[in-house]
């Protein structure tokens, strides 16, 4: 992404924001799957490599989401369009590994809609290029979760 500017719009910021930093956005998923993985490797050491390969696309997601905030002269600060900061009381902290995947797939079915519904919303075609990248990333992450869910027998 070359280091242009764009033109600065509060509409698009705020979706932008939510997604980076809301209560079920990039960042809260990075550190939901971040907790899950040090879960694994005390609990179900098995799980820890999809974890934190879960977290780590989650992390570039957050990378890409910053970089167009900055980018629109937003901030990429940890909170929702309205103000609300991301905080642990965000993160999903279940225990139950089945139940861990159940949620963890909802949280990335809301990724991919509401990626979907910002792509369609944004104008500029650097930023919707660089969505289209989260949104293909979410859509792998909800693949190995759903693979892993059903080859674990955990239904």
């Amino acid at each position: 992404m070359k280091n242009e500017f764009y033109k600065e719009n509060s509409y698009y910021q705020g979706l932008l924001q939510n997604f980076y930093g809301g209560k079920s956005g990039c960042f809260c998923a990075f550190m939901t799957f971040f907790y899950q993985y040090e879960q694994s490797l005390i609990f179900n050491e098995n799980l820890s490599v999809m974890f934190e390969k879960l977290y780590n696309v989650e992390l570039e997601n957050c990378v890409i989401l910053s970089r167009i905030l900055l980018k629109t002269g937003s901030d990429n600060k940890f909170f929702s369009s309205g103000r609300k900061f991301l905080s642990g009381y965000d993160v999903d902290y279940t225990k139950n590994f089945s139940q861990m995947f159940l949620n963890d797939i909802e949280l990335l079915e809301v990724g991919v809609v509401e990626a979907k519904s910002i792509i369609l919303k944004i104008e500029n075609l650097n930023t919707r290029a660089e969505l289209k990248k989260i949104l293909e990333n979410k859509k792998k992450e909800l693949k190995i979760l759903r693979e892993n869910y059903l080859k674990l027998n955990l239904i």
